[in-house]
């Protein structure tokens, strides 16, 4: 299976930036040049009822000093892991066709070739069927690399395929149903920081992007940081997505608990809760410190026992046994 990047991970809207630099690799005969793309937008996010349709551009530019050609196609991805990466499908190998959004989407031109620091413009178009299925669909244009111009037996070639995903919410009744699968630290070290990993399965049929924090408290209730998740999407079919969190305190002591308080859903109202207790504490150096204070009091017993002796009763009382004399008959 081919994945793309992880500079192109589900979960990075539109509007969190405008370009994404892609590298990849030319291998030639007797060299290797290092070539890159940029691909706008890296994602795109469509909401459309079914039979629904819409169009719109995408930008392939060459920031390299030689020209490179592609063939756009049309994939189908699925998310299976539980840092968001998307895998890129063989055609007509979806294994749950309720995700599959790949022929709904077209592509032109389809085949075109980038001239040094310019970039090609392309147009797709969006239609989904009548009888779409409510809930989340997702396909990715890749860009396959083909022998550049110019390179005329060269045997030049890309290695790497990069593209565009596509998320497109069809609109309807749906299951919109989340938890926390795991939350946990350390249940007890000596020092911070102390890592907290949050992980949420999305049970329902539409990729969610829950945001929230984490609030860590003292033993009596005390706050002492509160940590912000990245807001990142969750593909559906009970998928997880793990977040982590670093409070960044190295002394503390003593129980505390972080609590996380999370939204979701297309209404963004739906609730997310979890909570768990760590213990910190420096025994180390604890224990180095009963036993200096332990070592104090003995001190101090032994000479309060001296301290009012007379110099002949301290002689007395160290000088050493006689030994009995013995007698021969």
């Amino acid at each position: 299976m081919i994945k793309l990047p992880k500079i192109l991970k589900i979960g990075l809207p539109i509007t969190a930036f405008s370009f994404v630099f892609l590298v990849f690799s030319l291998n030639k005969v007797n060299a290797q040049t290092q070539r890159t793309m940029t691909i706008v937008p890296p994602s795109v996010i469509a909401n459309l009822d079914p039979g629904g349709k819409t169009e719109g551009k995408l930008k392939v530019i060459n920031d390299s000093d030689t020209p490179l050609t592609f063939t756009a196609i049309m994939r189908d991805f699925v998310v299976e892991d539980s840092a968001g990466t998307p895998k890129i499908l063989p055609p007509d190998s979806v294994a749950d066709k309720r995700f599959s959004a790949s022929k709904w989407v077209a592509i032109y031109p389809s085949t075109f070739t980038v001239n040094p620091h310019e970039r090609q413009e392309l147009s797709y178009f969006l239609q989904t069927p009548a009888d779409a299925r409510p809930g989340g669909h997702y396909a990715a244009v890749i860009y396959t690399p083909a022998v550049a111009d110019g390179t005329e037996g060269s045997g030049a070639s890309v290695s790497t395929q990069v593209g565009t995903l596509f998320y497109v919410a069809v609109n309807g009744p749906i299951t919109e149903k989340a938890e926390v699968s795991k939350f946990s630290a350390n249940p007890f070290q000596e020092y911070g920081p102390v890592r907290i990993l949050t992980q949420v399965k999305n049970l329902g049929d539409l990729h969610i992007k829950p945001n929230g924090s984490v609030m860590v408290s003292n033993l009596f209730g005390g706050k002492v940081a509160e940590l912000k998740i990245e807001e990142r999407n969750i593909f559906p079919g009970g998928i997880t997505r793990d977040y982590e969190n670093v409070l960044n305190k190295s002394f503390l002591i003593g129980p505390y608990t972080a609590k996380f308080t999370g939204t979701y859903g297309k209404n963004n109202n739906l609730p997310l809760i979890a909570s768990v207790t760590f213990w910190i504490f420096p025994w180390k150096i604890t224990l180095v410190i009963i036993l200096v204070i332990v070592a104090i009091i003995l001190g101090r017993k032994y000479m309060d026992k001296n301290k009012g002796k007379k110099p002949e009763e301290k002689k007395e009382q160290d000088k050493p046994l006689d030994t009995p004399e013995t007698t021969t008959a």
